[in-house]
């Protein structure tokens, strides 16, 4: 995209300065003057619903997103078959307004799917306080578990993060970890907790460029 990105809104969110941008087209938005996510990341944020699709149960389906990002896994979770709701996290309330705003043209089932329900909570105490409650868990927070925008988001990528994850799955659910690259150390933590941790590709084109990101699909709805 040739041009400087065109600032539409900025204010002070939950985590510090939150800037939604346009850029040929595309929106930005950036937290702090870190990238966060772009429409050209559709591709990959609908790749978090997309990976767990072929291992998730056959019953009707409660799934809980952390971060809403554009809306684009929201729209992909609606449209899995046998989902009986989706429930959506989202740290900062400005990027629930801008979804209403700004996104939800291209991500449309999430406004008018009553089974769809967005809450401005921190996943991390929703995880805490559920126990066996969904059968798919989708987290894109921050930028995966080695770039964060908020570091508090580190819990949710440590031994015990991940137990509460595995901890509100139910039996034969399914937890997928957005990640920008294969991370040895974040693997072998998922190993310890998991039984199943499958490595998932999707690729973004961004300017005519490609990148590759990961899925880490985890199975097991009881700890190892």
């Amino acid at each position: 995209m040739d041009g400087p990105p065109e600032v539409l809104e900025r204010c002070r969110g939950r985590s510090g300065e939150l800037v939604l941008r346009r850029r040929g087209g595309e929106y930005e938005v950036v937290c702090n003057g870190t990238f966060l996510i772009a429409g050209q990341n559709e591709v990959s944020s609908r790749a978090l619903i997309v990976a767990a699709g072929p291992h998730l149960p056959r019953r009707p389906l409660d799934v809980l997103i952390g971060g809403l990002g554009m809306g684009f896994a929201l729209d992909e979770a609606l449209a899995l078959p046998d989902v009986r709701a989706v429930t959506v996290v989202e740290y900062e309330p400005v990027v629930v307004e801008w979804y209403e705003r700004y996104f939800r043209a291209r991500a449309s089932r999430g406004s008018r799917d009553a089974r769809a329900r967005i809450v401005a909570d921190d996943v991390h105490d929703v995880l805490a306080a559920s126990s066996r409650a969904y059968d798919l868990i989708a987290l894109d927070t921050d930028n995966g578990p080695a770039w964060l925008v908020r570091d508090e988001n580190a819990r949710l990528y440590e031994d015990r993060g991940l137990r509460q994850a595995a901890g509100a799955l139910r039996t034969g659910g399914v937890v997928v970890f957005w990640a920008p690259d294969r991370e040895t150390g974040f693997e072998r933590r998922l190993a310890a907790v998991f039984e199943v941790v499958l490595p998932v590709t999707a690729a973004d084109v961004v300017d005519g460029r490609t990148f590759d990101y990961v899925m880490y699909v985890c199975r097991g709805g009881e700890l190892r």
